[in-house]
């Protein structure tokens, strides 16, 4: 059976972006961030596209309120979080790579 993220009631957004909703949405119900960080992996998997990858991991971020805590294992600060995951960024692999497995998402790379 495949998981409901949203319901008819979490469509509804005002003066917030869809992400920022959606992430509030998130950090209020375990079940739903759980899936969420599976859904992430499985689309990207799937698709291969980057953009929506880490539009995704930046709305699991503000869901989480982890940006400090990334920041610091990354080795930079907060605000340098939010701009590597803004449309037009481009992260390095390594940066990504260490929000990944911060937020507890598991990729696999296979030949």
């Amino acid at each position: 059976m495949k998981k409901k993220f949203l319901d008819k009631s979490d469509w509804i957004v005002e003066k917030e972006t869809f992400g920022e909703h959606f992430a509030k949405i998130l950090s209020k119900d375990p079940k739903k961030l759980k899936a969420f960080k599976k859904h992430i992996a499985v689309e990207f998997n799937k698709n291969r596209d980057t953009a929506l990858f880490l539009r995704n991991l930046k709305t699991l971020i503000i869901a989480e309120g982890k940006a400090a805590e990334l920041a610091k294992s990354a080795k930079v600060n907060r605000t340098t979080v939010y701009k590597m995951l803004a449309d037009n960024a481009n992260p390095s692999f390594k940066t990504i790579v260490s929000f990944v497995f911060d937020l507890g998402i598991k990729l696999n790379a296979v030949a």
